[in-house]
């Protein structure tokens, strides 16, 4: 008879950003003596599932909702089913769609949810809707993991118990961290060897703060003329970014060459990261910049400050901040030393406190004592 815990983890998302490599890390390192993980993702229409697909190579257990809205009633039902026809004891839920009809499901299954909460992004009003549901949701989740201190304050502040919430940090396997590639960004943006390169990375969106690193670039470049700086991504917001560099006199200066797969390669010959956003949960790409030992400049929003430390391992400031971040940009621009110290610290400071062991250890904890506590409450 296997007596392991069944957890089905519920994702909303077709593509794998940093959330996803969480998730998928996440499953592939967990005691499957003990667990079984499986995981379920929402499609639509024709197109393929690339968080499934990856999954699946993987071999991880992977199951399917399929949806035409939104929130479609009759997914609830399927997933219910789902979830009593694979015996789960327990339900992972990653966002405000997975958290609403994960909670609803639970319910006529008859199984304990976690909600694993990110942070909130507020980028338009049908998402703040969204949103606004999902802070709800939270309070009748039986735990919430949050994946910083400060989204747990933030979660807090919801009403919602600190003893339902843990905090479990992002993890990051340095170990399989790719090796430098022989000086191709310099050489496929054509930029000049001595180019220092101040680069960002996430979608192209208003939580970004994309506009005031423009507004940081124009400032640092027109004192500095070996500066250039970069954003990798996509999203909505590119003309009017793009329209934005050319009114900053920035052109060939500031670059947006588009979403790159081979992202943590290329940050080998970034020389300084920067992440000006508005909000945060707890970046993954300032994990990604301290494991190539690269300096960091960054709002002090959400879970960013426990990951970089003021004057150590780069430099905080709020978001809009915009001059203070000029200054400690510029100043790590001239001094290569520095940039090279503080990334050391930066390395050193996620080799302790942010690998995947640690994170695993904490969530094996939380599985056993939800599931216990749960099959106690229905014994009384």
């Amino acid at each position: 008879m296997d007596k392991r815990l069944n957890i089905l983890h519920l994702r909303a998302s077709n593509f794998v950003g940093g959330p996803e490599k969480q998730l998928l890390e996440h499953i592939r390192r967990i005691d499957r003596k003990k667990y079984r993980l499986s995981l379920c993702t929402f499609e639509g229409g024709n197109e393929v599932s690339q968080l499934r697909s990856i999954a699946e190579a993987s071999g991880i257990e992977t199951h399917e909702l399929s949806d035409t809205s939104p929130f479609d009633p009759r997914v609830i039902f399927k997933l219910s089913g789902i979830v009593k026809k694979l015996n789960i004891h327990l339900l992972c839920t990653h966002g405000y769609k997975p958290n609403i009809i994960g909670r609803f499901a639970s319910w006529l299954s008859g199984v304990p949810v976690i909600a694993i909460s990110r942070g909130w992004t507020a980028e338009n009003r049908k998402i703040r809707f969204y949103e606004r549901l999902d802070k709800i949701f939270l309070h009748l989740s039986d735990h919430v993991v949050a994946v910083s201190g400060g989204q747990r304050e933030k979660i807090k502040k919801l009403g919602v118990g600190s003893g339902k919430i843990s905090v479990i940090h992002n993890g990051i396997n340095l170990a399989e961290i790719p090796q430098a590639p022989s000086a191709m960004l310099r050489a496929s943006f054509n930029l000049p060897e001595d180019a220092v390169i101040i680069a960002s990375a996430g979608r192209l969106s208003p939580e970004k703060n994309q506009s005031g690193m423009i507004e940081v670039a124009r400032q640092v470049v027109s004192c500095n003329n070996k500066a250039y700086f970069v954003i990798f991504g996509e999203g909505f917001l590119r003309e009017e970014l793009e329209r934005q560099i050319e009114a900053a006199g920035l052109q060939g200066r500031f670059l947006l060459p588009g979403f790159r797969g081979d992202l943590q390669s290329l940050l080998h010959e970034v020389d300084i990261f920067m992440l000006p956003s508005f909000t945060e949960g707890l970046p993954n790409v300032v994990l990604e910049a301290f494991a190539v030992r690269k300096p960091v400049v960054a709002s002090a929003v959400g879970g960013t400050p426990e990951v970089v430390t003021h004057g150590v391992s780069g430099f905080l400031a709020g978001p809009g901040e915009l001059g203070k971040m000029a200054e400690y940009v510029h100043q790590l621009v001239n001094d290569p030393a520095l940039r090279d110290c503080m990334g050391e610290r930066g390395y050193r400071h996620i080799e302790e406190e942010f690998g995947f062991e640690q994170q695993t250890q904490k969530y094996e904890e939380l599985y056993s004592i939800v599931s216990k506590s749960r099959r106690e409450a229905v014994t009384e």
